[in-house]
């Protein structure tokens, strides 16, 4: 599997393409910023960074209503009943170009054909591509994803980032939110939001708390930081009104996930989605620096 390397004089990045597009690892002066693959490995849910297209997190079921019928996703992270993280980072990405510093990616998805669409659909049923762009610069990474509908209908269309940061136990989270929407026992929003506090008071900066945490924090202001002894990791985002939180209570990892909508926004508010018309791009950023 093809491994690509780029570099500044500070900073180190290791993509793997084939492997879901994923970020094998992220480094400044020598620092892990984001958690590194484990040598040997090619799983995204152990890796340092993996994008989230054609849409983010969970999908209710595997399943949401078009036009009547039902669209079947796969399950894709047994035992869950959800479909989980979209359709990118269980595919092969390939590199459209490369240089010392960066990287572009590109990941095709041919969809099931001409519409419309009669009775059940058993996939994602609109062609799609998903361009990955990632750059190093002085002051730090920078990740782009474009969302573009190759389809001839218009396309529910989500993006979003899914790195896990170095997690030490003097790490303090800090950003800001309007609520936070709780879940029920498959991680399925309930509906109800509870204030952003609910967990930890994020926006003064805490440590995180001994409880798991999975949940997406909506309004999010766009920016966040991760403090602990060995700097202060800073992350913005543009195109992601939400920040996922996954902080499981033992510790093993702190994911800081900027994301366009919240999870099976499919099934229960649509119109959280972006709706791309045939031919047309939805972008997101996010920048991880160091201080």
């Amino acid at each position: 599997m093809s491994r690509l390397i780029i570099e500044t004089a500070d900073w180190r990045a290791e993509v793997l393409p084939e492997a879901g597009g994923l970020i094998a690892s992220l480094s400044h002066k020598g620092v892990d910023v984001l958690r590194p693959l484990p040598a040997g490995s090619t799983d995204p849910l152990a890796a340092a960074c993996f994008p989230l297209v054609p849409y983010a997190n969970r999908v209710a079921g595997a399943q949401f209503p078009l036009a009547g019928d039902l669209v079947h996703l796969p399950r894709n992270f047994l035992p869950e009943e959800s479909n989980l993280h979209g359709l990118g980072w269980q595919s092969a990405w390939e590199v459209s170009a490369q240089g010392t510093f960066k990287c572009a990616l590109e990941h095709r998805y041919e969809g099931i054909g001409p519409s419309p669409w009669k009775g059940d659909i058993a996939c994602w049923p609109w062609a799609y591509q998903a361009d990955q762009r990632i750059m190093l610069g002085p002051k730090g990474c920078a990740i782009s994803l474009t969302l573009t509908n190759r389809s001839d209908m218009p396309m529910p269309a989500g993006l979003g980032v899914h790195p896990y940061f170095r997690r030490r136990p003097e790490s303090r989270v800090r950003f800001g939110a309007d609520a936070v929407a709780l879940v029920d026992d498959a991680l399925i929003p309930t509906g109800e939001n509870a204030p952003a506090s609910h967990f930890a008071d994020f926006a003064r900066g805490a440590a995180l708390p001994d409880v798991t945490i999975d949940h997406c924090f909506t309004g999010w202001d766009g920016m966040a930081t991760i403090t602990d002894d060995l700097g202060t990791i800073t992350v913005m985002a543009r195109g992601a009104p939400h920040l996922h939180v996954y902080a499981p209570a033992d510790g093993s990892a702190l994911c800081l996930e900027p994301v366009s909508h919240p999870p099976d926004a499919l099934n229960q508010n649509p119109g959280a989605m972006t709706c791309l018309p045939p031919g047309c791009s939805a972008s997101l950023q996010m920048w991880v620096m160091v201080s």
